[in-house]
């Protein structure tokens, strides 16, 4: 009997909740809400036959299945980086990029693929997430932050002017009054 491998999808979004084990980090890392996650994992595991995460309040573990299979699929797909990487040959280097989850997937996803284009000997990898960066301990090249541009020790370039509209809850909204509403 041969065995049919799962969406490729599902197979990366499974690595990287079994990494983080967190659906909500996992989201964020690969560009993905946690309702997208949630659902591919849930198709993995209908295609598994069974858990390969015990739900529990507030956390989530690996089941005996998730872990014989995590440590596997992240060598998979360490093999799979190393040999896309061999086959481009010509990379200079790796530009990373961390971005808010918030501006990652709705300007920076869009316009990337136009860098790529004008500089295709460079590899961007994008890290979307929510944490602040220090550049002092990760191999970040790039962070987008939101705010006025006056972090010590950093050099802030403007991209674009955004305007944000808070939504509240009308129970909430009705509580503050206009008042706290500009």
């Amino acid at each position: 009997m041969s065995t049919v491998l799962p969406p490729l999808a599902a197979i990366r979004v499974f690595e990287a909740v079994a990494r983080h084990l967190s659906f909500t980090r996992a989201a964020a890392e690969l560009g993905m809400t946690q309702a997208a996650v949630s659902y591919q994992i849930k198709l993995l595991e209908e295609r598994f036959g069974g858990p390969l995460f015990l739900r529990k309040p507030r956390q989530i573990e690996l089941s005996a299945a998730g872990q014989r299979l995590a440590p596997a699929i992240t060598d998979a797909f360490a093999l799979m980086t190393e040999a896309y990487a061999a086959a481009r040959g010509g990379i200079e280097g790796v530009l990373t990029v961390c971005a808010r989850v918030s501006f990652a997937t709705s300007w920076l996803a869009r316009h990337i693929g136009a860098f790529q284009l004008a500089h295709p000997a460079l590899a961007v990898r994008i890290e979307a997430t929510d944490r602040a960066i220090d550049f002092t301990r990760e191999e970040t090249d790039i962070a987008v932050f939101f705010g006025t541009g006056d972090w010590p020790g950093l050099q802030a370039h403007h991209l674009l002017h955004a305007d944000f509209t808070p939504m509240l809850n009308r129970d909430l909204a009705a509580r503050l009054g206009p008042a706290c509403i500009p």
